[in-house]
């Protein structure tokens, strides 16, 4: 037996958040494909049936309700439009619902809550979050946005859509290294389809998003996990990693050049939009809830690091090459393709420091250089590297006669 109707006036419902919990959802909330809200109690049972009250309400009272300004009593004694609806579920599969409305003063006293309670979202939603995702069968991430006023019920626009638009491209960008393709390339349509996350509500504690993605099918459930619930794994875990420097670094070399950059774009929103902390929890339909948390300094160290970070590119390039000039003290060389005017900047790396004691300008060499990129602090601005890994005299027919 669906605990939510079907096929019936009240339209196809979908949960938004779970309040209390016996068994299954006995107070929640939920919406149909209208927008419509209702705030829903189980309030009893029969050999054939179970009983609940569904009070529809504004988006505007659903925002008082959550802050907890409204009484759980009066919700169903006081609703907007002086109705509930009364809604019988057979336990039996296959009987429809049965959904009659009813004037609020006609509600039975024993249906009703006791005096003084109040649903407070902020002390819930973190606390659901795995039935959540259960039921609906979705992945389910709360973003919540701590501000120094912590009554601060509100963020601005621009910097809100930056960091929704930034998260969004970093899993895009995790999930094209997780199927092998090359960074440097547009993100597939097949991986965008896979990762992408919809914004399904809001609430306070200071501001949080209720965010969505991957519906799992009958067939689906059971497995390990969701191609996007790998990739949220990544994130959360670049969270986690915070500022320390060797662990950040090397997470960011694995998932390469692009999640770098949007991961550097995500975090300097956080810092514009003036958040203490950040905080997300996520959950599966199968898995227990996973934290990420970054407060805001450790935002800003974790962007300086990320500033000074070699990303290194996908492949090392093999080049022939001649020496422009060489600074061993320093350990930098500048080297020049042959038959071309590109130049190589290089540090010298321990692997080619042995490789460079006798190497002179006369002489045509094959080298082996180590593309990477350093993010600036600027966003969407990098510089191309160069680290020489060895090198050695070029066997091509065509410089022999160089060597000679």
């Amino acid at each position: 037996m669906s605990f939510l109707p079907k096929k019936t006036i009240l339209g196809q419902l979908e949960i938004i958040e779970v309040y209390d919990f016996y068994d299954k959802p006995v107070l929640f909330s939920c919406k149909n494909k209208s927008g419509l809200i209702f705030i829903v109690v189980c309030v009893d049972s029969s050999d054939f049936a179970e009983i609940w009250l569904y009070a529809p309400v504004s988006s505007s009272r659903f925002q008082d309700i959550n802050y907890g300004a409204v009484e759980l009593r009066d919700i169903f004694t006081n609703t907007e439009d002086a109705f509930v609806y009364l809604v019988e579920i057979p336990y039996e599969d296959g009987l429809n619902a049965i959904v009659k409305p009813i004037d609020c003063q006609e509600i039975q006293e024993d249906y009703l809550p006791s005096l003084g309670q109040i649903i407070e979202l902020e002390n819930n939603s973190n606390n659901e979050i795995e039935l959540i995702a259960k039921y609906k069968k979705r992945e389910i991430i709360d973003l919540i946005l701590q501000f120094p006023d912590e009554e601060t019920k509100e963020a601005p626009v621009g910097e809100l859509g930056l960091i929704l638009y930034s998260l969004q491209e970093i899993l895009d960008a995790i999930g094209q290294i997780k199927l092998g393709k090359s960074a440097s390339h547009i993100i597939q349509p097949e991986v965008k389809e896979q990762t992408q996350i919809v914004i399904s509500g809001v609430f306070s504690g200071s501001f949080g998003m209720r965010l969505e993605g991957t519906v799992y099918t009958e067939d689906t459930l059971g497995l390990d996990e969701s191609f996007l619930g790998q990739c949220l794994k990544e994130f959360i875990q670049l969270i986690n990693l915070g500022a320390t420097q060797d662990e950040l670094q090397a997470k960011l070399n694995i998932l390469n050049q692009k999640t770098a950059r949007k991961y550097t774009e995500f975090l300097k929103a956080l810092t514009r939009i003036g958040i203490s902390k950040l905080h997300i929890d996520w959950a599966s339909p199968e898995h227990p809830k996973k934290t990420g948390e970054i407060e805001l300094e450790t935002v800003r160290k974790a962007l300086d690091i990320i500033g000074k970070t070699k990303i290194k590119a996908e492949a090392e390039i093999r080049v022939n090459v001649k020496l422009v000039q060489i600074n061993y003290k320093n350990r930098k060389t500048t080297l020049q393709e042959v038959g071309s005017r590109k130049t190589y900047k290089c540090l010298i790396a321990d692997s080619a420091i042995n490789d460079v004691e006798t190497i002179c300008k006369a002489s045509v060499y094959e080298a082996t250089i180590q593309d990477y990129v350093i993010l600036s602090a600027v966003v969407g601005k990098e510089k191309h590297g160069y680290e020489l890994l060895g090198l050695k005299l070029s066997t091509s027919p065509e410089f022999t006669e160089v060597k000679s």
